[in-house]
């Protein structure tokens, strides 16, 4: 098989060869791509292999013209797209000829495959340019955790012929598959043809289906019969279990506590106050918490802008596109990790871009990939840990409504106690607690929300930065409760900037003033009260009998147990 194109030559030319067909290249600069990421552009026109000639569009593409292909890539000089974009785009073409006949029969780059019988073989081999084919389809995460199942996969092909991988064959390696994935999984610990396999499993069957798919069109491989996908569904108890055990709350009273100790305190507590992935926490910079005036005093937000890698380093690619995000934090919270940065800073001058996980060793501040990972890994352990325990296992335990099988109830409710159970808690504080709408919930979890453009955090305004933290100051949390908003009445017209449960309203003596209170849920009840103050109510008007067409709990008649059964032995 040809290596990949970015061993074959030192700098671009105008034609390539790849996989014995003949490539011409045209690189530019447009200018509308000169402010962009990446401002050179190649238009690739295959040749037609039976005659020599330039293939046009109207031979790969239905409706298209008699003008020579042009298929585009971009990157940020020729030789970037020699290296990482022209093995991909040329794949890409390749399998539109050969769906388009345009391909002699048996095409595999000079080399006759068909006689390379073992499967495993073959996918090694393939492995380049398999994940070049498919690269820009994945996120980097992605791609080194898929070339890892990768490995794995070629293991499990090794001595199946490449001529027998029928319907019977492909069900036995899906068997093959799960059973090898099982000795390694946390979650799951049997498995039947068509349950939901192990997470392990469900990669490598994905990546399997996709490589039987490109061996057949790219390589014209003699594969008898493409398998369809593996369908499956989870268990009832798996159902059960994610449903009844997710651990999609934590005790507020144990939580609060732990947020004024180890490991929470400091750094490790902004995944319980903002909601972070461990591995966004680990890539946080001392520069990514920022501070914005607001009526009530400074306040503190953190902005999410890349993350720690599998390699240990820093990334500025986060996890999605919607992870770009800011989060408000709490006052105490913000002023912990400041206070922390100013000692640092002392003895080590600007620190802002530094790593917050950077640790104090022999006299110096380190940061490398070694200390990152490390962080990482003893603050996950030490989350874990904390949630793990007696205090906070067995109040969750006494919190559970429906036991039916206590044992893999409490291994599923364990597995849930990780770092990533502090983002879920979060989670259900902002719908339970903040009385933020469902886009700003999106926003701040990093979610996609597929109804709103998206926008970055460098899209939000100074006056939305400063809502933003004024919705959090006045929400309880896990730092402090609910803050008042307090304003001093000057003689001109003052209105609650979000609204709240308490106003702390100051007045100049002998003063008299007209205060209009707008109720926002149907029952509240308006108190009014201070010293020495003679309050007259003027007008009271009526609530209007509004129906709700959702309610927050659902119909007791629902969720009573009729009858009681043994669901499983």
């Amino acid at each position: 098989m040809k290596k990949s194109l970015k061993s074959k030559a030192k700098k671009p030319r105008k034609d390539f060869v790849y996989r014995g067909l003949y490539f011409r290249t045209i690189f530019s600069y447009p200018k509308s791509c000169a402010s962009s990421g990446k401002p050179c552009r190649v238009l690739i026109t295959p040749r037609d292999p039976k005659t020599g000639k330039l293939v046009l569009k109207s031979q790969l593409y239905d409706g298209g013209s008699d003008q020579p292909v042009d298929y585009t890539a971009y990157g940020l000089n020729e030789q970037d797209i020699w290296e990482h974009e022209l093995e991909a785009a040329a794949n890409r073409l390749i399998i539109l000829m050969g769906e388009k006949g345009l391909l002699p029969a048996g095409h595999s780059d000079g080399e006759d495959l068909s006689e390379t019988t073992d499967l495993g073989e073959v996918a090694a081999n393939f492995k380049d340019v398999f994940f070049a084919l498919h690269r820009s389809e994945w996120k980097e995460r992605t791609k080194q955790e898929y070339g890892r199942q990768y490995d794995v996969l070629v293991s499990e092909l090794t001595g199946l012929p490449i001529n027998k991988l029928d319907t019977e064959a492909y069900r036995a390696l899906q068997n093959t598959i799960c059973y090898n994935s099982l000795k390694t999984a946390r979650k799951v610990t049997e498995w039947t043809y068509g349950d939901e396999p192990p997470s392990s499993a469900g990669k490598r069957m994905a990546i399997l289906y996709m490589l039987i798919q490109d061996l057949k069109q790219v390589e014209a491989l003699p594969i008898p019969v493409i398998p369809t996908r593996y369908n499956s569904k989870p268990s009832r108890q798996d159902l059960l279990l994610s449903r009844t055990d997710g651990a999609r709350s934590l005790p507020v009273a144990l939580l609060r506590k732990a947020c004024h100790t180890s490991p929470l305190l400091g750094q490790a507590g902004i995944m319980a106050d903002a909601g972070l992935r461990i591995s966004e926490a680990a890539g946080l910079l001392f520069r990514s918490v920022q501070s914005v005036e607001t009526s009530q005093g400074q306040m503190y937000y953190i902005e999410v802008n890349g993350q720690l890698g599998p390699s240990g380093k820093r990334t500025e690619i986060t996890k999605t596109d919607a992870s770009y995000r800011v989060i408000p934090l709490s006052s105490e919270e913000g002023t912990t990790l400041l206070s922390h940065q100013c000692e640092l800073e002392q003895t080590y001058g600007d620190i802002s871009l530094r790593l917050m996980s950077a640790q104090v060793k022999d006299g110096e501040l380190i940061d490398d990939a070694s200390n990152s990972n490390s962080w990482r890994n003893t603050t996950e352990a030490e989350i874990s840990k904390l949630l793990q325990g007696p205090l906070f296992f067995e109040a969750l335990k006494s919190e559970r409504v429906y036991t039916f099988n206590e044992i893999a109830q409490n291994t599923e409710l364990k597995s849930m106690l990780t770092p990533h159970a502090l983002r879920r808690n979060f989670c259900s504080w902002l719908y339970c607690k903040s009385g933020l709408n469902s886009p700003e919930i999106y926003r701040q979890m990093g979610h996609a929300d597929k109804n709103r453009p998206k926008r970055t955090a460098t899209g939000l305004t100074p006056e939305e930065l400063r809502l933003m933290c004024l919705h959090k100051y006045v929400s309880p949390t896990l730092y402090h409760p609910a803050n008042p908003l307090r304003y001093s009445a000057d003689g001109a017209i003052h209105a609650t900037e979000v609204p709240a449960c308490e106003v702390a309203l100051t007045l100049p003596p002998c003063s008299k003033i007209e205060l209009l209170v707008k109720g926002t849920e149907p029952g509240n009840i308006v108190h009014l009260a201070g010293e020495g103050l003679d309050i007259h109510l003027l007008h009271e008007s009526a609530q209007e009998d509004v129906r709700y067409t959702y309610a927050l709990l659902t119909n007791a008649a629902e969720t009573a147990i009729v009858k009681k059964h043994k669901l499983f032995e």
